[in-house]
């Protein structure tokens, strides 16, 4: 959660830094943070997705599939969880957040 927070107010400080140097500022801090917040919310999604296992089945086939006959007998598959990096959630729950307050900015203006 508090990765999440920072990640926002990071956008959020970089759509007011770019703001600052235009002639409106509102709208251009309003549409800054909304372009910057799409890529955290693109990318957030997928890497959330892949994270919580949805693609597990898919690749674990394709590795079945393309492996020697030999080592399909030989070999056990082993998941190893611990070693995934776990900031996909962060990622796009902070997209959502700066998304959902430009729209709430953007009715305001």
């Amino acid at each position: 959660m508090k990765n999440t927070v920072m990640t926002s107010v990071y956008v959020f400080l970089a759509a007011l830094t770019i703001a600052l140097f235009s002639a409106n500022k509102w709208l251009t801090f309003i549409n800054t943070s909304f372009l910057l917040a799409q890529p955290l919310v693109i990318i957030g999604g997928f890497r959330f997705i892949y994270e919580k296992g949805f693609f597990d089945i898919t690749i674990s086939s394709f590795k079945r599939l393309f492996r020697s006959p030999v080592e399909r007998y030989m070999t056990d598959e082993q998941r190893d969880d611990a070693s995934k990096k776990q900031w996909g959630a962060t990622l796009f729950f902070a997209g959502l957040i700066v998304t959902c307050a430009t729209l709430i900015f953007s009715y305001m203006n």
